[in-house]
């Protein structure tokens, strides 16, 4: 078993992984996950119920405006494919359930394959060893493999662990394949641009100081990007939509970048040749970027302000501000007293770690320097925008090894197996002491100007019950559309037979996240009216079963009087189950009669 081991760490590494995520996920731990989760789980139902690449309008979300998904169908493409394989043998629905299961560990094979690629790289003695140490630190982001974990976040992870590894390589190939990567991971989404601007920079920086084969790298990278991105273009976007400006999801602005860049990057050694210093390269590698930025700004000047610019105020300051992956470290008033603030002193100590070691005056390696850049820029953007966090620890992982290695005493056995080519600081504090300065400067930060807490919207606490064993009404009559807070609406859409919805957490719901935040607004004076504009038969929200709460009643007398079970005379209370997280009300239809309660109380259609 050691002998196999040392062969194959990954795949050890890997197996037990998997297991010890099955063993979490069956005991009803959630290690990674949200509502993007369920949203994307009745995307790829629809998918597989139409067979249309092309149209993203999913038919559960009615409010009343077609709900238009901004994840291109290549991110639903391995477990609509799995579930197609699978289907005949096991039907439908659970062909569904297992690849929402199956396909996350999948995709986790080959992560940690690139993932014990890029430690090998790091020159340790043993990396078999080095390997599970970097994947404990580096847990977090792996938890993104757990079972039912569909969302796109594994599958970038997955893309910038290759692009890391292909960037090390000197090979033009590696550089060609590279540029494929690099479109495929930006038309996806453009999250990760931030770290494929880096991964463009490196090859830039070849270039301008002339490495040895760095002309063939470029210009492969450059074309391969370019012939990526207009062919991904033409993959995701229906014929009809090509002149389409949409800024949050793959479109026009998105592939005139991708071929801009790419092609500036293939003609520039051509231009060159090998005249010209580094002075010479640089400006002209400025000249082509400055020229292909002034020409996206001219031709999409509506993408300057970002995915979001078309938010409505409201829908901003209630909702997508109040998320707290949407924020900076310096915006969160719950990051310094919370429990999980000694693992993020972890992580940064671990990011920075590899810096350390490159500002050393000896031994400094191409791996070693490539890892400490990446490291540097997840840690800036965590800080800066705390969804990047959950991305981190992959970084601080290969780094907390340094850091391990010169902390144990040089005669230990695992330090022999951590031993570096690269000389690490004598003293085990150096690598520790940034990471921990700059963890005290966060904490005295919040500490003295710490936010003042928003106040809380209504759908909020009408949103805040335990959905995690979320059931609903069978029976519901046809045409049944249904208004709840959008974390509801979200399990309500995963469901295989249910209702419509009016709203789920995504930004493209953002008409029904504004009717389901203002129906239950204290300061709207006829809440009926947003009812009637969403078109709604039913209420649905979280119930308050315990005693009634006189903070609640006095703020939110509307909102708790429905989640208290008390609603006016123009909404019929539904039964359920005392048990049941939420309160059920039924309006009314579009033709104007009475809407009628879902048929049964309880309940079969647990969600998949």
């Amino acid at each position: 078993m050691l002998r196999l081991y040392t062969r194959s760490p990954a795949l050890l590494c890997f197996c037990g992984m998997a297991i010890l995520m099955i063993a979490l996920w069956s005991l009803g731990f959630q290690l990674s996950g949200d509502v993007d989760d369920l949203v994307k789980l009745h995307e790829v139902r629809t998918l597989l119920q139409t067979g249309d690449i092309f149209d993203r309008t999913l038919p559960g979300v009615a409010q009343p405006e077609p709900y238009i998904s901004h994840w291109p169908w290549i991110v639903d493409l391995p477990y609509a494919a799995f579930a197609r394989l699978l289907a005949p043998l096991a039907g439908f629905e659970p062909a569904l359930t297992v690849a929402s299961f199956a396909v996350p560990l999948l995709l986790l094979a080959p992560a940690l394959y690139f993932y014990n690629r890029l430690v090998i790289a790091m020159g340790f003695a043993n990396p078999a060893v080095a390997l599970p140490l970097a994947l404990i630190f580096a847990a977090r982001t792996f938890f993104e493999y757990a079972p039912e974990r569909i969302d796109y976040h594994n599958l970038q992870v997955l893309l910038l662990l290759a692009a890391l590894v292909l960037l090390l390589s000197q090979n033009r190939f590696a550089a060609f394949v590279n540029g494929l990567l690099a479109a495929l991971a930006l038309a996806i989404s453009v999250e990760f641009a931030p770290f494929y601007v880096l991964v463009m920079a490196i090859y830039a920086f070849d270039w301008i100081f002339d490495r040895e084969g760095s002309a063939n790298r470029i210009a492969g990278f450059g074309l391969a990007l370019a012939m990526g991105g207009v062919g991904l273009f033409a993959a995701i976007v229906a014929p009809s939509a090509y002149a389409a400006v949409k800024c949050d999801t793959y479109s026009a602005p998105h592939v005139t970048a991708l071929a801009a860049g790419g092609l500036s990057f293939a003609v520039v050694p051509w231009l060159v040749g090998r005249r010209g210093g580094w002075a010479t390269r640089t400006a002209i590698l400025m000249v082509f970027a400055a020229a292909s930025g002034a020409a996206l700004v001219m031709l999409f000047p509506q993408c300057l302000a970002g995915p979001y610019a078309s938010l409505d105020a409201y829908v901003r300051d209630n909702m997508l501000d109040r998320i707290p992956q949407e924020l900076s470290m310096f915006r969160r008033p719950d990051v310094v007293l919370s429990a999980s603030f000694p693992s993020m002193v972890l992580l940064f100590v671990g990011a920075l770690a590899p810096v350390v070691v490159c500002l050393g005056p000896h031994g400094r390696s191409r791996p070693l320097v490539i890892l400490a850049l990446f490291s540097l820029l997840a840690l800036v953007l965590a800080i800066g925008y705390f969804r990047y966090f959950r991305y981190l620890p992959v970084f601080s992982g290969i780094g907390l090894i340094f850091v391990l290695a010169s902390l144990l005493p040089p005669d230990a056995r695992l330090a022999r197996y951590l031993k570096s080519p690269v000389p690490v600081a004598s003293r085990g504090y150096a690598l520790i002491l940034p990471g921990l300065v700059l963890s005290v400067a966060i904490a005295l930060y919040q500490l003295s100007a710490r936010p003042a807490p928003d106040a809380i919207p209504a759908a909020e606490f009408a949103d805040s019950c335990d959905l995690r064993h979320f059931e609903a009404q069978s029976g519901w009559p046809a045409g049944a559309i249904v208004l709840t807070p959008p974390l509801i609406g979200a399990h309500f859409l995963a469901l295989a037979e249910g209702p419509k919805v009016v709203t789920v957490p995504n930004h493209p719901s953002a008409w029904g996240i504004e009717r389901s935040y203002r129906f239950l607004d204290p300061s709207t004076a006829d809440p009926r009216a947003f009812l009637d504009a969403s078109r709604a038969t039913h209420v649905a929200l979280c119930a308050r079963r315990g005693p009634p709460s006189p903070y609640l009643e006095t703020a939110y007398p509307f909102a708790a009087a429905l989640m208290e079970g008390h609603p006016p005379s123009w909404l019929k209370a539904c039964t359920t189950d005392v048990s049941s997280p939420l309160r059920l009300y039924s309006y009314r239809n579009a033709d104007g009669s009475d809407a009628t309660c879902p048929a049964s109380a309880a309940s079969a259609q647990a969600r998949p």
